[in-house]
């Protein structure tokens, strides 16, 4: 009977310990929030996926300067449950394009060392034990020097990795939302602006907006034949008429969680393909 008893009291004791399978069962989601001893029983125990949030500073319009950095992580933090992985800390400066880079709260990071950064960045995750990661990226700057570092350590490695480009995944959620054509590639227009006004509706400044009108502080994509240094407005809106910000948070709120929910499960399924392409060489 005292064996028993001592049996049960074992297994009462370890339970929790079973059942914690989950990031949403642990005290914290963000990677830098733990101890390197308590990152080493998590990972890759409860979970082997990481979200980088990436980015940089530069002139959006009437929308905040770091649009470019808020909308990766407001995505990653709604995504990391159901995808049952960590966010890292973001990479907020990154490789700002030249003609944007005049106006005030740009910050440039050159190319070639922007590549070497995040480089070695994803190889130390990866040394940590996580061998799916997700890239958010918030930028267009900073594509070809993530594309050229990830593919380098993937074969280094054999790690995997996604990237996401938000402005182009999920194309058709601008139609659904607010019942016009997608409009990507415009900056610091209708699209990005939801994404800054779900987290707070004051990173779109309104009365900024207003004041200057909304075809002085922007203008249809750049037309070919010309280049400008700098750029004469700093929100590119995709075709005229259409761009334009609308504040309505409800509205905002609908696209950034359909947006979310089309990054996280194209993640899920491409772990999927993963596993799957792993238990072949079995």
């Amino acid at each position: 009977m005292r064996k028993t008893l001592v049996i049960l009291l074992i297994i009462l004791l370890t339970l929790p310990l079973l059942a914690q399978k989950k990031v949403s069962d642990l005290k914290f989601h963000n990677l830098q929030n733990y101890s390197w001893l308590r990152l080493a029983k998590i990972v890759p125990e409860v979970t082997d996926r990481v979200i980088l949030p990436t980015g940089t500073l530069e002139s959006h319009g009437a929308v905040a300067v770091g649009s470019d950095n808020i909308v990766p992580l407001n995505l990653a933090e709604r995504i990391w449950k159901k995808c049952n992985a960590l966010i890292a800390p973001p990479i907020n400066y990154g490789y700002t394009g030249i003609s944007v880079s005049e106006f005030p709260g740009s910050i440039v990071v050159r190319e070639e060392i922007f590549e070497e950064y995040i480089y070695d960045v994803l190889k130390g995750l990866v040394k940590t034990g996580f061998n799916n990661i997700l890239i958010i990226d918030g930028h267009g700057g900073n594509k070809e020097p993530t594309k050229r570092a990830m593919t380098r350590l993937h074969l280094e490695t054999q790690a995997n990795f996604m990237m996401v480009d938000w402005w182009k995944i999920g194309w058709d959620i601008t139609k659904e939302v607010y019942g016009q054509p997608a409009q990507q590639s415009g900056h610091g227009d209708l699209e990005e602006a939801a994404l800054n006004i779900s987290l707070n509706p004051d990173f779109a400044d309104r009365e900024m907006y207003e004041k200057y009108g909304k075809d002085k502080v922007g203008r249809v994509g750049a037309e070919e034949g010309f280049t400008l240094l700098p750029a004469w407005a700093t929100t590119r809106y995709p075709a005229k008429g259409l761009g334009y910000l609308d504040f309505d948070v409800k509205k905002a709120e609908e696209y950034t969680t359909k947006k979310a929910e089309r990054i996280a499960d194209t993640f899920l399924e491409a772990i999927q393909r993963w596993e799957m392409m792993e238990s072949w060489k079995k």
